[in-house]
């Protein structure tokens, strides 16, 4: 499997659980709007691993380009982030 269809999976699963859990849970004003910007800011995350090395910010050496990122840190950090991710819907799906 590439890391595009990786990256693409993830990134749908992830919408999907997100969507679920906004339809289906009553939040305060505002805790659904929280949720869709901590869904933004990890499938950015899935789109550089995918896609782009290069992207902004610099600062994370995975991602940069020009052969200086590792592949190793950019796979732990894509996990990492899917695992984080889907530990918080979890506890925002079953949480009262």
């Amino acid at each position: 499997m590439t890391a595009k269809n990786k990256a693409l999976r993830v990134t749908c699963v992830t919408f999907v659980l997100t969507a679920l859990v906004t339809l289906f849970r009553e939040f305060k004003p505002g805790y659904a709007n929280g949720i869709w910007f901590i869904w933004t800011f990890c499938s950015w995350n899935y789109f550089a691993y995918a896609f782009d090395k290069r992207m902004w910010p610099s600062q994370f050496v995975e991602l940069k380009g020009g052969n200086e990122g590792s592949p190793i840190k950019r796979t732990i950090y894509f996990w990492g982030t899917a695992v984080v991710y889907l530990a918080f819907i979890a506890t925002m799906a079953f949480a009262k």
